[in-house]
């Protein structure tokens, strides 16, 4: 081994991060989108406000090192992928600038948003990206921060942003900074091809001996591919449940945090239970109206973040999650929420978060050429659920960034093949924010149904005021 291959540096990635470069397509990119919403301007004079975003993350950026590291393969997929330093990184490749044509309208803002989460990020650089939007004829500034899940999940995004986000208008957290970056050489495919054959200790995934990658491809593909077509075909296929195209559209609804504390003071439920009524009742109504045959139920996977606090700021996904059968019967809105409250709370007492994370975990042994193969046939990951809702604690203070006060969160949450719709909910500032990504040739009605969204959001606050 000579003395350059001694000083390279790489790092392995979980099975459950490599998953989602492996079930990724170029029409459904799996990242996480943000929408950050700042005032104009700055309350601290001199303050670059949102505008001087770029400033910020350049003296912060050492805060966060993947944020410096690129995806690197192993030959043949023998193993999963590496991590290793982006010698050629260029900040002004991730921090991109957008100025909508006048009248900066709100429809404007949304195409706009929608087409940036549409194009996957490019494997051969970081996989993060921010575009900073002006123009607006409010004159805020709309940051949209995309990162993708191979990297994170929604808490640790939190984290993540809270690096560049300030408690205060001033920004007397700023951290020191740092020293120049060097870039650490990165092995060369041949040696991370030889490593995982002939020397499986170095491997960060374990890694498999010349004969147990023979093995791994003779194993019966055929077996694969069933096990991904019976994840993949729907017990009751919904209008959105079909292969999705690239485009994408969207809506945002505001909710008062309130409203669900509310629900949960009077009947003893959780905040997300509160939620899970507010969508559950909004899609009763939304199938109604549009004539379709409504469903008893939809399995719904709700991800639950299976972080410890001692994680905290660590990267990588800490993401399991419960298959929740949401009542969309029939039925008043009270007795919608007592079945929501009953069902989560008997799997939490059943544990099936922690057994669906043991699940995942199957894959930590499972070959990396088999999981690229399990992860392009598998129409999804959520064991047979028709939606996704993902919920994420935001902080319940004001932020800033060059002195712009941040008004609102919008999460977006990305698309699986076959689930053209999925919900994204952040709560921030006493404020919940309901994030709605759908693909508009299987939802073109996504803005009536953030309509009976609201609606429904609103017959829960005055259950919760009458006697």
């Amino acid at each position: 081994m000579t003395p350059i291959e001694q000083k390279t540096w790489s790092e392995s990635l979980s099975a459950r991060d490599a998953w989602f470069l492996y079930a990724e397509r170029a029409d459904t990119p799996l990242d996480i989108g943000t929408v950050y919403v700042f005032g104009p301007g700055s309350r601290v004079p001199g303050g670059a406000g949102a505008l001087g975003i770029e400033a910020t993350i350049s003296e912060r950026l050492h805060l966060v090192p993947r944020y410096r590291q690129r995806i690197k393969y192993v030959p043949f997929n023998l193993d999963h992928p590496v991590w290793v330093d982006d010698a050629n990184f260029d900040l002004g490749q991730h921090v991109r600038r957008v100025v909508l044509a006048a009248p900066g309208s709100a429809a404007q803002l949304r195409a706009e948003v929608m087409r940036i989460l549409s194009r996957p990020l490019d494997h051969r650089r970081p996989l993060w990206e921010v575009t900073i939007v002006q123009g607006l004829k409010s004159e805020k500034v709309v940051v949209v921060n995309r990162a993708h899940h191979a990297m994170l999940d929604g808490i640790a995004t939190v984290d993540i942003l809270s690096l560049l986000l300030d408690a205060d208008p001033v920004g007397t957290g700023t951290p020191k900074p740092a020293r120049p970056w060097e870039p650490r050489p990165a092995p060369s495919s041949w040696r991370l091809f030889r490593r995982v054959l002939w020397n499986p200790s170095a491997s960060g995934s374990g890694g498999v001996q010349l004969r147990d990658a023979w093995q791994a491809w003779r194993q019966p593909w055929i077996g694969w591919w069933h096990l991904g077509r019976s994840m993949a075909l729907p017990d009751q296929e919904l209008f959105w449940n079909r292969s999705i195209g690239p485009k994408r559209t969207g809506r945002g609804l505001k909710v008062p945090l309130t409203t669900f504390k509310a629900l949960k003071n009077r009947y003893g439920c959780t905040v997300n239970d509160a939620v899970l009524a507010v969508i559950a009742e909004g899609l009763h109504q939304w199938f109604s109206s549009r004539g379709n045959k409504v469903p008893e139920a939809i399995r719904v996977f709700c991800p639950v973040s299976v972080r410890d606090p001692s994680d905290r700021g660590r990267l990588g996904n800490r993401i399991s999650g419960m298959v929740v059968k949401m009542p969309t019967g029939a039925m008043s809105l009270e007795e919608r929420l007592g079945k929501i409250s009953i069902t989560t709370g008997r799997l939490k007492r059943t544990g099936q978060a922690i057994a669906a994370d043991k699940l995942a975990g199957l894959a930590d042994w499972a070959p990396a050429s088999l999981l690229v193969l399990a992860g392009r046939l598998m129409s999804t990951p959520q064991a047979g659920a028709k939606l996704n809702v993902t919920n994420i604690p935001g902080p319940q203070v004001p932020l800033y960034s060059g002195g712009a006060e941040l008004l609102e969160v919008w999460p977006f949450a990305p698309l699986y093949p076959s689930m053209g719709l999925g919900i994204a909910i952040v709560s921030y500032n006493g404020e919940v924010y309901f994030g709605l990504t759908a693909d508009p040739g299987l939802v073109p009605d996504v803005e009536a149904f953030t309509g009976h969204l609201r609606v429904a959001a609103e017959r829960c606050l005055a259950l919760a005021s009458s006697p």
